[in-house]
């Protein structure tokens, strides 16, 4: 990847990197900068907290065909630019917010996944659908008709349309090259490549021209004054262009809940009606380990008792003879009492929570609780299936049965979803039970339904299985864990 590399409107000039002075302006670069210029001032003008999202960004002129961001830099051609703006005078600020999209939902910085090719499709799908459900007229686009239409069908099967929820669905759903590819185009507006690169110098090399030697040049004779080798120069060169990509997400997790606050007051004015900012929303829920989750909250108070069993007469009876009243005793010894350990695992098995991740997350569930020393004799497992009512409760004791159960497992309800039988179910055990018995309740499930109005008396947690589920709709007493859910979609 090579790159004729100019910055825009940088502080030590128009057209300099670190000080380094590469070429006046190009006719062709004036034309580029001002449409640039437009493209942001008509975004704004409809949002205005995009300024901020905008000014994150420095324009860097390239001489690569397509368009790009890795986060801290939008990089264009500019006669790429021309060329999409006599094409249609809207393009060019479609694409802007398409890539400004990409990093208010940490797109770049999301990419432990397998399959990169799907991630791009994934990502590009979920920015087109913000884009064309924001129905801003400056960023109308001729596709939006066969993007709207592919979006109608991939929401049959994905209720929010993010990212990651878009990229687990065509990752496990039967759908051929052909059309992969076909979603690839209608839905491409940039490229991904630079996300993926080494974070190690290696974004940019310079072409080796006239003016670009002697920019090299001028960086080796600086070096050499410093007593920089190449590598701490392609450091330097690296921190310049690339910065660090913590910092940059953490910048963009907190610009993202500023435009689509800034989009939820404009929805109340009716100016942007229709409008879901759930998925931008979803941009903060920090993702859990569902393993050191689950080992932490099955751990209960050990109650300890004296064991007479051990205790020793010999030396008791002996200090009572040759001492008098001072009988000797050993330190005593203890001993667990165990305690009956109830544990309440409800499924939300609504339309809208797909049967094979519900099968997997109790699979999951029971390895975990098989690598513990949870089972005893006295274990209870209820295992609750509900949608808008209580479809099946099985009491199973031990791990035998809750394998058996694995296996056999068959999902009852498809319904809405009602969270409050469930809890009604676990208070009424609550009252049947002693102190100290129940573990608590772990309800895996989308976060959408209608909870109950007051805090329980057990502890409970909501595991979401929706990355993008917006936790501002859950009353203040719940608890969500947003679980990295990569292996409930094998």
């Amino acid at each position: 990847m090579c790159y004729s590399k100019r910055v825009v409107g940088s502080k030590t000039g128009l057209f300099s990197f670190k000080g380094v002075s590469i070429t006046e302006k190009s006719k062709t670069e004036i034309l580029a900068e001002e449409i640039l210029l437009k493209a942001k001032v008509e975004l704004t003008a409809n949002i205005h907290s995009l300024v901020r999202a905008i000014s994150a960004l420095s324009f860097v002129a390239t001489n690569e065909e397509d368009i790009f961001t890795d986060a801290k830099s939008f990089y264009y051609n500019p006669n790429y630019i021309l060329m999409r703006f006599k094409g249609n005078t809207t393009a060019v600020n479609r694409a802007l917010l398409h890539s400004i999209l990409h990093c208010m939902l940490l797109h770049p910085f999301n990419i432990d996944f397998k399959d990169t090719s799907l991630w791009n499709i994934a990502a590009d799908i979920s920015v087109e659908a913000t884009i064309n459900s924001w129905g801003l007229p400056c960023t109308k686009n001729e596709k939006e008709i066969m993007q709207n239409a592919i979006i109608a069908e991939i929401k049959k099967q994905v209720k929010n349309p993010s990212a990651e929820n878009i990229y687990y669905y065509l990752k496990g759903a039967d759908i051929s090259k052909e059309t992969l590819d076909m979603y690839a185009s209608t839905f491409k507006d940039d490229v991904h490549k630079i996300w993926y690169k080494n974070k190690n110098f290696a974004f940019f090399e310079f072409d080796d021209d006239e003016e670009t030697v002697e920019a090299r040049s001028i960086y080796k004779k600086a070096d050499s004054r410093q007593g920089l080798s190449n590598e701490s120069n392609d450091k330097i060169m690296y921190d310049a262009v690339s910065g660090s990509a913590k910092e940059e997400k953490e910048e963009w997790r907190k610009i993202t809940p500023t435009v689509a606050n800034d989009i939820e007051a404009l929805k109340k004015q009716g100016l942007m009606s229709g409008v879901d900012t759930q998925i931008l929303k979803g941009v903060n829920n920090d993702k859990y380990d569902y393993a050191k989750f689950l080992k932490k909250f099955i751990a209960f108070n050990e109650t300890m008792e004296i064991n007479d069993d051990e205790f020793d007469y010999i030396f008791y009876t002996y200090g009572l003879k040759t001492y008098g009243n001072m009988p000797i005793i050993e330190p005593l010894e203890y001993v667990e009492s165990l305690k009956v350990k109830k544990l309440f695992i409800a499924i939300d098995t609504s339309g809208s929570v797909k049967g094979k991740v519900v099968e997997n997350f109790i699979e999951k569930t029971y390895n975990i609780l098989r690598s513990t020393d949870f089972f005893t004799s006295k274990t209870e497992i209820h295992l609750i299936q509900c949608d808008s009512e209580i479809k099946e409760i099985k009491i199973l004791h031990g791990e035998r049965e809750l394998e058996e159960y694995v296996k056999t497992l068959t999902l009852k309800g498809f319904g809405g979803t009602d969270f409050r039988p469930v809890f009604e179910y676990v208070e009424k055990v609550l009252d049947e039970s002693l102190p100290n018995e129940i573990n608590g309740l772990i309800y895996f499930t989308d976060g959408e339904g209608i909870y109950p109005k007051q805090m329980p008396r057990f502890k409970s947690v909501f595991v979401i299985n929706d990355s993008s589920f917006n936790k501002a709709e859950m009353p203040v007493w719940a608890i969500p864990l947003f679980i990295d859910n990569s292996d409930l979609y094998r």
